[in-house]
């Protein structure tokens, strides 16, 4: 078994026992089992996947921040993270459509790269709140 920690500034998003991690990595995806030897990773956007010790699946979403694995202990520090369940689609949706107006008015380049990120990052939230409606029905 591994042990898992999410956090955020703002709190503690996760932690418990897992049995495999899935993690958006700014070099790919990497895959954590029990027994993976020490590493530190800078985290991507995208799904943070794990299967819990009954086999069922979550995925929390993260945009940035470190993953430390060291003696089957998972700490990730992420910048931003928020569990699939707590997103709404429409909401992600409003937010991308509100990004795209915001950089099609970008006064200039350094607020326009500024936007195209944030606007991944809303992006990616937004399509992992599809997946999660979709596993609902």
């Amino acid at each position: 078994m591994l042990e898992l920690s999410v956090i955020t500034a703002e709190g503690t998003v996760f932690q418990g026992a897992i049995e495999f991690l899935a993690a958006p990595t700014v070099t790919g995806e990497i895959g954590i089992l029990k027994g993976h030897h020490p590493l530190i990773a800078k985290l991507d956007v995208g799904g943070l996947r794990f299967i819990n010790p009954d086999k069922t699946e979550r995925t929390i979403f993260v945009a940035g921040g470190f993953l430390e694995v060291s003696n089957d202990k998972i700490s990730v520090l992420a910048d931003m993270a928020e569990n699939l369940e707590s997103i709404g689609l429409d909401q992600a949706i409003e937010a991308r459509k509100k990004a795209q107006e915001m950089l099609a008015g970008a006064s200039d380049a350094v607020s326009a790269e500024a936007l195209k990120e944030e606007l991944r990052i809303i992006a990616m939230r937004e399509k992992l709140a599809q997946i999660a409606q979709f596993k609902k029905h």
